[in-house]
């Protein structure tokens, strides 16, 4: 199979420890250790990650596309001035629009967030019109009826044709309200979301942007789930109107945008130290496995209180009944 980056390396490459030296200080949160490895360590690789799973298909459109976007984002991003803090061109500020869009839509962290939603969403409704095996209508016959794709199923049909009709609804009762059969998007169907960057990226340019600007001394982490959006509210996500959303585009700069300010306008605010490390505490404990610092003494300092053991990866999903209506939140 095909690996594929889920951070792009070039943009990795920008927090390596010297100019030099191609390794990274990496914080792996599961381990509670810091290591040093290049911008090509495994852990940033997925199997198919990006692709279709096609195996007619030679060129996969996912990949082709975020390869165009990876590499026009980086120039944009590499042209961003702190000292004269010119205006982005048109052209560059959609790189960067892009670029963000992506970055948030093809994270594990996103993906596991998808799969809970729509692992949440499917056993709510299913429960509620199946509140007992008489509810289920799912004939033996009608099962059987399908044509195996693989030994797995050949198997599982082969069980099913010596069971009773009464234990086939059993069963399917008891997958639905237990916790054993896991529901999400298969890779493919994660990969076309990637196409769909394009809407999110058209909105994400119309908002005011603010390029907070790291001190000397100092500088701003990332992570394998480099663009995250929070909320004090419910709602929260890439384009939610409650939301602020962060990225560290490079060590000196993060890129800040409040969803709910669009003016197409472009700001540079100078912070303090105090104000960099408080963005670092929450861009680390908006990773999904790591983080990355140029400085391993300014990692070293962050992780000192960090709560590794109780670090979450994803969000979980609530649910919120008022009405007719049934609201699903990840928080």
């Amino acid at each position: 199979m095909a690996k594929h980056h889920i951070v792009q390396d070039k943009y990795l490459t920008q927090w390596r420890k010297s100019g030099t030296e191609n390794q990274l200080n990496i914080y792996v949160i599961d381990e509670n250790q810091i290591i040093e490895r290049g911008p090509g360590w495994k852990g940033f690789w997925r199997d198919d990650f990006n692709v279709l799973e096609d195996d007619g298909e030679k060129s996969y459109l996912p990949e082709e596309v975020t390869a165009i976007i990876d590499t026009k984002g980086i120039e944009a991003i590499r042209k961003i001035n702190t000292a004269s803090e010119e205006l982005l061109s048109g052209m560059d500020r959609s790189c960067v629009a892009f670029y963000t869009a992506l970055q948030y839509t093809r994270t594990p962290r996103h993906r596991e967030e998808t799969n809970k939603l729509i692992e949440a969403t499917t056993r709510h409704f299913m429960r509620k019109d199946l509140p007992s095996p008489d509810k289920v209508h799912m004939s033996k016959e009608k099962i059987l009826e399908h044509n195996p794709q693989n030994k797995m199923e050949s198997d599982a049909l082969d069980v099913i044709s010596k069971m009773t009709q009464e234990e086939i609804n059993s069963q399917i009762f008891e997958a639905i309200h237990g916790d054993t059969v896991r529901v999400g998007l298969t890779k493919t169907g994660h990969s076309k979301g990637i196409l769909k960057v394009g809407r999110h990226a058209e909105k994400i340019f119309e908002m005011q942007w603010l390029f907070l600007v790291a001190p000397e001394g100092t500088s701003f982490i990332t992570s394998d789930s480099p663009c995250f959006a929070v909320s004090t509210s419910k709602l929260n996500g890439l384009l939610s109107p409650h939301s602020t959303v962060y990225f560290p585009l490079r060590p000196d700069i993060c890129l800040y945008i409040k969803p709910s300010m669009k003016s197409k306008a472009e700001y540079y605010m100078k912070l303090d130290k105090g104000e960099v490390r408080n963005i670092n505490s929450l861009i680390l404990s908006n990773s999904h496995q790591c983080g990355m610092a140029k400085d391993k003494i300014h990692l070293e300092k962050l992780i000192r209180n960090f709560d590794y053991k109780n670090h979450r990866k994803s969000r979980d999903i609530s649910i919120s009944e008022s009405g007719h209506y049934t609201m699903f939140t990840a928080k």
